[in-house]
């Protein structure tokens, strides 16, 4: 994906396989304002990444590409959802305990609250969906409510944060968001079912922003 934002729909079109496709598959009229799926060929876009920073961008592009030409798109419930993994997993020595973390902040301050307890733990960090083996797999599709997550547009709060976010207009704004984090709090609890927007945004792309720089 890339920023779409402040170019215009055909540009992106030329320059970007992956906002074609989508743009086909899920059949995007261009200008259509949207308040259900009745439409579209399909009933939900589901965003399957890796659970690291670069998988939070290519969440934050997609979800920008969308509210840049189909802003009332977030706005049908259940259309954008995404299914999360565990990027870590902590396994007890000596016994089938297996506790799975979806950020690292989080498994950070539980490494921190163990201190050297953590010692009697074995820890598996997944590079990407393609260190889940088969086993592991069968077991995220067969608890899909714990990994299934739904976006929710609030009110015009969440398209602020994500015009923030990737507006080449707003460096100056972005610095000051930024400058605020309080990286060590700062992340998205995983047990949440819905994600507001402006959640995403604001505990989890900018920890991808702040690594990035």
């Amino acid at each position: 994906m890339i920023n779409i934002r402040n170019l215009r729909l055909c540009d992106g079109l030329k320059e970007n396989a992956e906002i074609h496709n989508i743009k086909k598959i899920l059949g995007l009229q261009h200008g259509k304002e949207y308040d259900n799926i009745k439409s579209l060929r399909y009933g939900h876009l589901m965003i399957m990444v890796d659970q690291d920073h670069d998988g939070s961008h290519i969440k934050g592009l997609l979800i920008n590409f969308l509210h840049s030409f189909w802003p009332s798109l977030l706005k049908v419930p259940e259309l954008v959802l995404e299914f999360i993994t565990p990027i870590v997993k902590a396994t007890q020595k000596n016994s089938n305990n297996v506790i799975s973390f979806y950020n690292m902040p989080e498994y950070e301050a539980w490494k921190e609250s163990l201190g050297c307890r953590v010692k009697n733990f074995k820890i598996k960090y997944n590079k990407g969906l393609g260190t889940s083996n088969g086993k592991e797999g069968a077991e995220y599709f067969d608890d899909l409510d714990k990994h299934k997550k739904d976006f929710v547009w609030a009110d015009d709060e969440d398209g602020e944060a994500i015009d923030l976010a990737f507006s080449k207009k707003k460096i100056e704004a972005r610095k000051t968001w930024l400058r605020a984090l309080q990286a060590a709090g700062t992340y998205f609890d995983s047990n949440e079912k819905h994600i507001p927007y402006r959640d995403f945004i604001n505990k989890e792309l900018i920890l991808f922003s702040m690594a990035d720089l």
